[in-house]
């Protein structure tokens, strides 16, 4: 039903500049609360780029978004500001979830009842948080600051996804119950945010002396390290590269179910951190060029490890012995 007839159900929009697949994978969460918070409410979310929620990640976003307006242009230049607006339909609430004044004032021109953003400390938005509020510094934290703002109450950050039996079933096989499982992701979607490969076998061979099986998540582009790993590592696992998988191997759904059968998860700053962090297991993420407090993932229970707490950005000062007594203790924890 068009947004704009007004005896069908109220109307959302979420405007966003669109998502890579980390940002998608942060947001998710994002998603789940705006759904509970707006539970009758037509949710469409528009785009000015790409967005892996309409790709990569839909299966998910099932019941969640009802309709995907992406890729609109809207937002690429402030010359959007001399054109026509491309969307005419009418939303009872627009929730402008980007930082940058003009492309807020391009987002205000979505005819609305009514628009709320934090967009210059909420100064272009029909409502305002109480006087004092400082934005947190988390992403997580501003867009449900944001919910709360538009909502009038707070909604619970849940970050374990659902996922479907036949994923928990097939992650059950390729783990089975017995041993303590450690998840690890050496890469990156680049690689001056990957803690040195070397660091990450003396890690897992720890996990083996300890007991513990290493299974590591490999993407596609970590092939070329699998042969190396297997022949460090012999007792570890590549679930991802078992030939028994049905396609699509990468799915992201495969990841988290897998991830949820092991005890700890070790990742860079990446996309996979996040699907660990959906997962919700006790998860270490490894920091240098990137900054921790904007992005790691929210479990609950977590660490983090900074170049900068040992002296600068490059992901190889942070100590190989560091990260193994902070796996330790969030697995016995």
């Amino acid at each position: 039903m068009p947004a704009t007839d007004r005896a069908g159900p109220p109307s959302l929009a979420v405007f966003t500049h669109g998502e890579l697949i980390g940002d998608a994978l942060i947001k998710i969460p994002f998603v789940r609360a705006l759904r509970g918070l707006f539970p009758d409410h037509r949710i469409t979310w528009i785009t000015t780029e790409g967005t892996h929620l309409a790709t990569t990640l839909r299966p998910m976003m099932d019941g969640l978004i009802d309709e995907f307006r992406a890729d609109t242009g809207i937002g690429r230049s402030p010359l959007g500001l001399l054109k026509p607006m491309p969307i005419r339909d009418r939303f009872s609430l627009v929730l402008d979830t980007q930082a940058l004044p003009w492309r807020t004032l391009l987002a205000r021109r979505l005819k609305h009842d009514l628009f709320v953003s934090a967009c210059a400390g909420y100064r272009l938005s029909d409502r305002r948080p109480p006087p004092g509020y400082k934005e947190p510094r988390h992403v997580l934290d501003r867009l449900f600051d944001l919910l709360e703002v538009a909502g009038g109450r707070r909604p619970p950050l849940d970050m374990a996804v659902p996922i479907p039996a036949e994923a928990e079933a097939e992650a059950r096989a390729v783990l089975p119950d017995g041993p303590g499982y450690v998840a690890i992701a050496p890469g990156a979607g680049k690689r001056v945010k990957c803690w040195p490969l070397d660091r990450f076998v003396e890690l897992a061979r720890a996990q083996v002396a300890d007991g513990r099986v290493p299974v590591f998540i490999l993407g596609p582009a970590e092939l070329d390290w699998l042969p190396e790993l297997r022949a460090a590592v012999p007792q570890a696992l590549f679930p991802l590269q078992d030939a028994e998988l049905a396609e699509p191997r990468y799915a992201p759904v495969r990841t988290i179910a897998l991830t949820r059968r092991c005890a700890a998860a070790v990742a860079n700053d990446s996309g996979t951190s996040h699907l660990f962090g959906l997962a919700d297991v006790p998860l270490l993420t490894l920091y240098g060029p990137t900054i921790a407090e904007k992005l790691r993932p929210k479990v609950t229970r977590g660490a983090v490890l900074t170049a900068a707490a040992f002296g600068g950005r490059e992901m190889e000062r942070i100590p190989t012995d560091a990260a193994i007594r902070e796996v330790e203790a969030l697995v016995r924890s």
